[in-house]
């Protein structure tokens, strides 16, 4: 759908609906379109600005299956399928799904809790190798093996394209009723006697039994102005483009480097995607947020290019840009209803994970807003685990997206 269409979704804004979905990044537009698909009734898709405007726009795009936790992993499976069968899941265009393969390379003090992981994700049914850091270099010829004692691979991963995903969600559940309205912020949540009855936006009031809210990094004043503030933290994510000379070689996997916190993705003829992790500071709000990626990422990546993708080192920046994601203190998203306040739900605190999870868990919180048996269970990922401080999620790599 073009911009123009978008705008053209602002008509009159309806003073009652029966649920509103506030954030039209991949969460919101994703459990918008499974309740309308699910004859929730009349659904409004409300954001401050346009689709994927939010950190859902800024994402690697990266598919991925390998995670500490049968939760996250059956979420990520069932997810990654919705994205490879676009066509015939949603049913509008496709998620420009690109299978790369995903490659997981670890340092010796790791290989114990990658095999352990490719060895559940096995019994789930998953595609998926413990490999030696041998298998790794005919994997990916480019990698440099330093520090490398083997890994976990996926042939069947790869990237996909987070605007088609979330553009695609929208135009299929308004073609079945859904309304949206772009560029009408939510101020707060409307509570009464316990109870969601609405919302206060920027264009008025609007009234509803169901609220979920699923605005990332946007989330937590929403929920903390009705009585239950959110453990979440947020992080800057840089990422770059990078084009290497005519003829040159880019990555052909997207690669999560375990040992020096890189990540690479092949794009576009001779251009490629590349994140460098490192300790930061966490912020707890969003403050004067700047989203253009700096020049000392850059710096960090033509170092950590140098040691372990030396092919590249006659790779120049192009282009890129920054976001922030919300984290929890477990390192996995809090999806559910609102401690205290009937009606209302959330998606938040997506931990560097939402991209691959969005189909699946949209699925999961629209059966349960509906009341009907949901794909995966996804109670452990409830608020009550926080709020009691009982969580028990794995962390194999430690604390960070790759949990």
């Amino acid at each position: 759908m073009s911009a123009e269409g978008l705008n053209g979704m602002r008509g009159p804004m309806p003073s009652k609906v029966d649920v509103i979905v506030v954030g039209a990044g991949l969460y919101g537009a994703s459990v918008a379109y499974q309740l309308t698909k699910g004859g929730a009734g009349k659904v409004l898709l409300l954001d401050q600005a346009m689709p994927g405007s939010g950190d859902s726009g800024r994402t690697v795009g990266m598919v991925r299956h390998h995670y500490s936790n049968d939760v996250t992993a059956k979420l990520a499976i069932r997810g990654a399928q919705t994205i490879r069968d676009w066509s015939e899941s949603v049913g509008v265009a496709d998620a420009g799904f690109v299978r790369s393969g995903y490659l997981l390379a670890v340092p010796e003090e790791r290989l114990e809790a990658c095999t352990t992981n490719v060895r559940r994700l096995q019994r789930l049914g998953l595609n998926t190798r413990f490999v030696t850091a041998e298998e790794i270099a005919e994997i990916e010829p480019l990698i440099n093996l330093e520090g490398v004692a083997g890994g976990a691979y996926e042939p069947d991963s790869g990237f996909a394209n987070s605007y088609l995903m979330i553009l695609g969600w929208i135009t299929a559940a308004a073609s079945m009723g859904m309304e949206a309205r772009f560029g009408a912020g939510v101020e707060s949540l409307i509570v009464r006697h316990g109870r969601v009855v609405g919302v206060r936006t920027s264009c008025g009031v609007i009234e509803a039994d169901t609220v979920v809210v699923a605005a990332g990094a946007w989330a937590r004043p929403l929920l903390a102005d009705v009585g239950w503030e959110p453990p979440i933290r947020l992080r800057r994510i840089e990422v770059s483009v990078w084009r290497v000379p005519a003829g040159g070689l880019i990555p052909q996997v997207v690669c999560s480097d375990g040992v020096s916190g890189l990540v690479v993705r092949p794009d576009r003829a001779n251009e490629f995607l590349a994140v460098a992790y490192s300790p930061e500071r966490p912020a707890d709000a969003l403050g004067d947020f700047d989203y253009s990626v700096s020049a000392k990422h850059d710096q960090q990546l033509a170092e950590r290019f140098r040691r372990r993708f030396p092919a590249l080192a006659h790779a120049r920046p192009v282009r890129g840009w920054a976001g922030p994601y919300d984290f929890t203190p477990d390192w996995h998203p809090i999806v559910g209803a609102v401690p205290g306040v009937e009606g209302a739900y959330m998606s938040v605190g997506t931990s560097g994970h939402g991209f691959k999870l969005a189909p699946s868990i949209g699925e999961c919180l629209a059966a349960e807003i509906l009341g009907t048996e949901s794909p995966v269970d996804i109670s452990q990922l409830g608020a009550d685990r926080l709020i009691n401080g009982e969580s028990s999620f794995a962390l194999a790599y430690g604390p960070g997206a790759r949990a």
